[in-house]
């Protein structure tokens, strides 16, 4: 019976192998992460890199999958500064959420209609008497 066995696996689990370089030609320093999703326009690392996938040369490894990209220090800077952007849009609409707010049990209508009852009831039994 396992049922409270702490799980071992880490929260954080990549489903690929796949790795984005980022190599930066000013500096000659190379930058190399875990890629978190790959979508059709772009490669994702979580709160570091969105570069779209135009711009990488894609090999492939023993592991997975390299996406290369060669960049000056100034396209480096903007990538990181689209995920960190990406980052902070998700985080603002997760923290705007508002419970949604039930309407009260009166309004015009509700009245309107059950007027339109009483009055129709007073007619009917002026007619039947």
């Amino acid at each position: 019976m396992n049922f409270f066995k702490k799980k071992e696996e880490s929260e954080f689990e990549f489903v690929t192998n796949d790795l984005l370089i980022v190599f930066n030609h000013d500096k000659r320093t190379s930058d190399i992460n875990l890629v978190t999703e790959v979508t059709e326009d772009a490669v994702r690392v979580e709160g570091k890199y969105n570069v779209p996938i135009e711009d990488c040369e894609i090999t492939t490894g023993k592991d997975g999958r390299n996406f290369f990209v060669r960049a000056p220090a100034e396209y480096a800077a903007e990538t990181q500064r689209l995920a960190k952007l990406e980052m902070n849009t998700v985080l603002k609409q997760m923290t705007a959420y508002r419970e949604p707010v039930i309407p009260n049990g009166l309004d015009g209508m509700k009245i309107m209609l059950a007027g339109i009852v009483v009055v129709a009831l007073i007619i009917v039994g002026i007619v039947a008497a």
